[in-house]
């Protein structure tokens, strides 16, 4: 038997219009102040929160030291002085419904320690639960990871980057041209070391599920490297995610124009869901294409909830979605 196996990492930007205090505050169900843009942004009416904690490292600066969230991220925000600064990275990690309640926040903590927190990231983590498409429940973390390690005096380090060198072993594609590989695989931006997160994380659900003595196993390998033709549930997902996103319009704008972006939204969807679905013989593309669809939609949800103090950010230019982008 399988249980899903759902992780997904985006980063928090500026540019995108976002805010790292905003974000924390919708992860956490609270009101934060942003005192960058001197927004109030109140989410302590939101439900499903079960549970938020902030981590720090061993060896943490003493500012740091019982810091609170709203510090916290806002003490980020001031550290990042461009435009289009990435503030933090967001992991959001599904948990096996087998496992019991009272086992979730430490398994996730305990992960969140070892792969991130270890290495000089100050976590910040909110366990949510809510009711999935088929009515049970849907167990999920939201981790917020800084970019930087904090320093003292009351500061921010460097970032921990890689770059890309020709390999040293002189591999090169079949044109010639040398294979490309990243100068350090500690990185926190590395794909090679997101891989073994993801590896970690497969393993330690597994060893929970075992403890519980359930059958039950999650995969991080694709549909096609599992050697799988079919789709992830799409129909039960897609209605899943509607009617999340017919909730954020019905609160956000009027009965017309509501239902006018609505059927938009779930004529192109539908269209795009009936394109994948005509050619089969591109499932590894097809399940990339969903989980784009996916990735979109929570996009436009963070982005259509409104702070409950202060002004509006302004709503999405468009509500449609084109699987082609």
């Amino acid at each position: 038997m399988m249980a899903i196996f759902s992780m997904r990492m985006q980063v928090i930007k500026r540019s995108a219009g976002r805010s790292s205090v905003a974000a924390a505050a919708y992860r956490a169900g609270e009101k934060l102040v942003d005192e960058r843009q001197g927004i109030t942004h109140d989410y302590s009416n939101r439900t499903g929160v079960e549970h938020s904690e902030i981590l720090l490292p061993k060896d943490a600066p003493k500012w740091t030291v019982g810091i609170d969230r709203s510090a916290l991220w806002n003490a980020v925000e001031a550290g990042e002085k461009r435009k289009d600064s990435q503030t933090a990275r967001e992991l959001r990690l599904t948990l096996p419904r087998e496992i019991p309640p009272d086992q979730r926040i430490e398994l996730v903590r305990d992960y969140v320690l070892r792969n991130f927190v270890s290495k000089g990231m100050i976590a910040d983590v909110a366990w949510h639960n809510k009711v999935a498409s088929d009515g049970l429940e849907q167990p999920h973390a939201h981790v917020m990871l800084t970019m930087r390690p904090a320093v003292e005096p009351g500061g921010w380090g460097q970032k921990v980057r890689h770059d890309w060198i020709a390999c040293p072993q002189g591999r090169t594609h079949d044109d010639g041209r040398p294979i490309m590989i990243e100068s350090n695989s500690q990185s926190w931006n590395s794909a090679e070391y997101y891989e073994r997160c993801r590896e970690d994380w497969e393993n330690t659900a597994n060893a929970a599920l075992a403890r519980v003595g359930s059958a039950e196993r999650i995969d991080r390998r694709s549909l096609l490297e599992r050697g799988l033709a079919r789709m992830p549930e799409p129909a039960l997902r897609l209605a899943y995610y509607l009617k999340d996103l017919r909730g954020a319009l019905k609160e956000r704008f009027g009965q017309f124009q509501m239902a006018k972006h609505y059927q938009a939204v779930e004529s192109r969807a539908k269209a795009a869901f009936a394109r994948m679905e005509e050619a089969p013989t591109r499932a590894g593309d097809a399940a990339r294409n969903f989980q784009r669809f996916y990735d979109w939609f929570d996009r436009q949800l963070d982005r259509l909830a409104p702070p409950r103090d202060g002004p509006e950010r302004e709503p999405p230019r468009s509500t449609t979605f084109d699987m082609e982008r």
